[in-house]
């Protein structure tokens, strides 16, 4: 199950994409075509990145967050961007929501004390004051027993237009990534497994 969105101040547009199954997803015209997502999705290599493959559970978190990171990073410079370096506050903010999500049974990027992601990332310091001119995005996913895994987890966001989109923007410098050895009951059923959250972001210099 997964779930992108995204926010960008300059045009000051609310974009939400869903995957779901049995769901419609919205694409722009902008995001590459869902058989290319997925051919890209099957080169992925899991061996370049320490613990991919491995079920996260509470004692490593910190490892699954890495991978996550490896293996989103190895997506990004196959296709020529640069890599994204993880933002302490972004990864706060993650991490919040991914717990949020657990906690209170939800899978969405809304929560239910209308948490949006601008005042979650708001809140955790990354934005400050005025600053107008920034860009930032959110991809989460869930999975059951090794489907749970960041080599699962990233490979279903890459075979997903919405979601590939985020993971290639050029304009993403930082990122903040929060996992959970748990998965929502609302989105697998009180199934063993896990959530992953991915912010995204960038402040455009002189944009406060």
């Amino acid at each position: 199950m997964l779930n992108a969105d995204r926010f960008d101040a300059s045009s000051m547009i609310l974009r939400v994409s869903l995957a779901l199954a049995a769901m419609l997803a919205v694409y722009s015209p902008s995001q590459p075509p869902a058989a290319n997502a997925a051919a890209r999705a099957t080169a992925l290599d899991p061996a370049r990145c320490a613990q991919a493959k491995l079920t996260p559970d509470a004692r490593n978190l910190r490892a699954m967050r890495a991978a996550t990171l490896c293996l989103i990073n190895q997506e990004r410079v196959l296709h020529g961007e640069r890599p994204l370096r993880i933002d302490r506050r972004l990864q706060r903010s993650a991490q919040s929501h991914t717990q949020s999500m657990v906690a209170e049974g939800y899978f969405a990027h809304l929560g239910p004390h209308d948490d949006t992601l601008l005042r979650r990332i708001r809140a955790s310091g990354y934005l400050r004051g005025r600053q107008l001119r920034y860009e930032i995005g959110e991809n989460i996913g869930c999975g059951t027993l090794q489907q749970s895994t960041p080599y699962a987890i990233v490979r279903a966001w890459i075979a997903s237009p919405p979601h590939l989109a985020n993971i290639l923007d050029s304009r993403f410098r930082d990122t903040g990534i929060g996992v959970a050895a748990k998965a929502p009951a609302s989105a697998c059923g009180g199934q063993i497994g896990a959530t992953y959250t991915q912010d995204f972001g960038f402040v455009h210099s002189g944009g406060a």
